[in-house]
């Protein structure tokens, strides 16, 4: 069973490429900002903070690239849609925070070793001020719109605008301290200890989009669809396993075995499969695809098929094992 929306009516697509491009013009706005807060009061850390904004534009250009493309339903060249793009996305950008923050460590380090010369904070850290509450209202935006459309490019890209809320508030802690003692070294310390904590956000970005990328399990996810298979179970579904589920994007695709009676016909298959789709499907808005692999039951299966009337019984039924993550998700054909 497949489900494919058209892309003018993919729920929440409008909302993603609004934020997207909403991402790119204050990204391009804040870096101004933030230059010139630099050139105001030559501070490393400022500096530091406008060469990650820069980080900023491009990823949200490659935002809305991404955001594009994963809308675009199945096609023959890409049968499960272009949603792993957002993946990509999220990779991409996690290595361009981590790297930032490599430039924002050597930048810090070296002007603890030549000597930092800041002036002018009064009007530097005015700037600064106002970019950091603008980032922090686009961050907490696109974090809340991705969670919302379920668009992993989205939500990464509203946690690398809050990563960069940090540097900024970590670079205005450094400039008051030298605003109020005189110790200049405070910036490039403040600089090399913010530098960190980026790293530390861009390598749980990639580590996020490895895993879509390379289909990692959710057992959250496992029990929460053998849970649903189990509320619209049927009397001929009898047992549940090899069940796989995966994300392109926002679409959702699901792979199952289900034990049936063996002398079902086609007709019956067909209309159990209908049944299996429209439980995991039904009310997804983003559409998806579900596989269901039948399998012929055995004299083995009866002491927990439920059928009321089965002309190939050979044994009472006792009990039916409530499907459940741990049992949907085995591999062996047969546990009782």
């Amino acid at each position: 069973m497949e489900q494919s929306p058209d892309d003018a009516t993919i729920p929440g697509q409008q909302d993603r490429m609004r934020a997207g491009r909403l991402a790119l013009v204050v990204g391009v706005l804040i870096f101004a900002a933030k230059l010139a807060a630099f050139l105001t009061t030559h501070s490393t850390a400022v500096l530091a903070d406008a060469m990650e904004s820069t980080i900023n534009i491009v990823a949200a250009a490659l935002l809305v690239y991404a955001l594009s493309l994963a809308s675009r339903p199945p096609d023959p060249g890409h049968p499960y849609g272009h949603g792993k793009i957002e993946f990509l996305s999220a990779g991409i950008e996690g290595a361009a925070i981590a790297f930032a923050a490599l430039v924002i460590v050597a930048e810090g380090i070296r002007d603890l070793i030549a000597g930092p010369e800041i002036r002018s904070l009064d009007v530097g850290l005015a700037l600064l001020v106002a970019s950091t509450v603008a980032n922090a209202a686009l961050g907490f935006h696109l974090v809340r719109v991705g969670r919302r459309a379920d668009s992993a490019a989205l939500e990464a890209d509203g946690r690398h605008v809050l990563a960069d809320v940090w540097t900024s508030l970590g670079v205005l802690v450094g400039l008051g301290v030298v605003a109020a003692t005189g110790w200049v070294w405070a910036d490039p310390v403040v600089a090399i200890l913010v530098g960190l904590h980026v790293a530390f956000e861009g390598y749980s970005l990639v580590k996020d989009a490895l895993a879509g990328l390379l289909d990692e399990a959710d057992p959250d996810h496992i029990d929460e669809t053998a849970e649903v298979l189990e509320t619209a179970r049927r009397d001929a579904w009898i047992d549940l396993h090899g069940l796989r589920s995966w994300r392109s994007g926002a679409r959702r695709h699901f792979d199952l075995h289900l034990t049936v009676p063996r002398y079902f016909d086609v007709e019956q298959i067909h209309r159990i499969h209908d049944e299996v789709g429209l439980a995991l499907l039904g009310e997804d808005p983003h559409g998806g695809d579900v596989v269901v692999h039948f399998d012929p039951c055995d004299a083995s299966d009866c002491p927990q098929c439920a059928l009321p009337s089965c002309p190939v019984r050979s044994a009472d039924f006792e009990r039916r094992p409530p499907f459940t993550g741990e049992r949907a998700a085995r591999t062996d054909e047969v546990v009782h």
